[in-house]
């Protein structure tokens, strides 16, 4: 199984660099904000980037919003890329479905949001919107919360078990 992940990993990390080799105004100018670093930190900020940004209804801005949030937060944009594949063609209608009932939920039955039910933005297809706007930022945040914090743990870990192979084949070759 983390066999697989890593090559699906491996796939995804390939489809992100390709696409900033396709646009290569884009890969200088994110080299030159500090959105390409790889340490522990700025992926970590890359993962919860790319979560929140594909757990909120973003279609069609997805990859703008990657560009201006990891710019503005030195995260590493190809890793905010990857993760921002959480939705999906095929997971894109249930998240929808799931963010609309949880703000429903939400907004009708905690006391703390009673509504005018003639307020003007629930009418129409502003409910829609609002509910739908609601569950997402419900669901991305502790998600994007959570995702940095793990990311965080593993991308030291796995930097730190690096910086052991290489001392280990430096003190091999000796001085």
């Amino acid at each position: 199984m983390l066999r697989r992940a890593g090559i699906r990993w491996r796939a995804l990390r390939w489809r992100a660099h390709h696409w900033l080799a396709r646009h290569p105004r884009l890969h200088t100018g994110l080299h030159a904000a500090g959105s390409m670093k790889s340490g522990p930190e700025a992926m970590a900020r890359g993962v919860a980037i790319g979560l929140f940004i594909g757990l909120t209804p973003t279609v069609g801005f997805q990859t703008v919003l990657m560009i201006v949030l990891c710019i503005a937060l030195a995260g590493n944009f190809p890793t905010a890329f990857v993760a921002s594949f959480v939705s999906n063609p095929l997971t894109t209608a249930p998240l929808y479905w799931g963010y609309h009932s949880l703000g429903e939920a939400v907004f009708r039955y905690m006391p703390l949001l009673t509504h005018d039910p003639d307020a003007w933005y629930l009418q129409g297809i502003g409910d829609e919107i609002t509910f739908t706007l609601l569950g997402s930022l419900l669901t991305a945040t502790p998600t994007a919360m959570a995702g940095y914090w793990i990311s965080h743990q593993l991308s030291a870990a796995w930097q730190r078990h690096r910086d052991r192979r290489r001392a280990e084949r430096s003190r091999r070759r000796g001085p």
